[in-house]
């Protein structure tokens, strides 16, 4: 009994302390510096990063021989995995980070229209995996330019014109937003 009421009381206070495993775009889209709850890396040359990513989740079904496809994409950001180094917290800093954030949703929204727009065949599995290991791949590309480019937000030129692109690919898959 003390073992059921010690784990009751653990789920209790670890949920009500403020902290959050992850959060999805749709739930908040603006980063704050207190979502950076992570250990800094300090042997890393970086001032911050934060954690973010794109799940997806899927079913399907039959209706009159026709295939009804079911999915739900999202884009997280994971506070506990993120961090930012004492006295570095900077309003430019945390507009990069957050640029790394509008980042994977743009890529949730990219996933959303091909799942839209996707044909089941024979392999729906191999197919929706094939998709998102596709857009995955896209994310991270474009994450690694985005730093390389921005010299990881210490190129202030370069952070403004990745700002208007994205903002703009933003715009264009609007309707992809969840």
């Amino acid at each position: 009994m003390s073992k059921y009421f010690t784990i009751i009381l653990f789920l209790f206070f670890s949920n009500n302390n403020g902290y959050v495993g992850k959060f999805s775009y749709t739930e908040r889209s603006e980063l704050d510096w207190s979502d950076f709850r992570g250990r800094p890396e300090s042997s890393s040359t970086f001032d911050a990063s934060v954690n973010t990513g794109i799940t997806y989740q899927w079913s399907y079904g039959k209706d009159d021989g026709n295939i009804e496809l079911n999915y739900q994409v999202d884009s997280f950001c994971y506070p506990s995995l993120s961090w930012v180094k004492r006295g570095k917290m900077s309003s430019m800093l945390l507009s990069h980070e957050q640029l790394h954030f509008d980042i994977s949703e743009l890529h949730a929204r990219i996933m959303r229209k091909r799942l839209k727009e996707y044909k089941a065949g024979d392999n729906i599995r191999r197919d929706l995996n094939k998709m998102y290991k596709l857009v995955e791949r896209m994310r991270i590309n474009m994450q690694e330019r985005y730093d390389e480019e921005t010299e990881h937000s210490r190129n202030s030129e370069a952070q403004k014109k990745w700002e208007k692109k994205v903002e703009t690919l933003m715009w264009y898959y609007r309707d992809y937003k969840k």
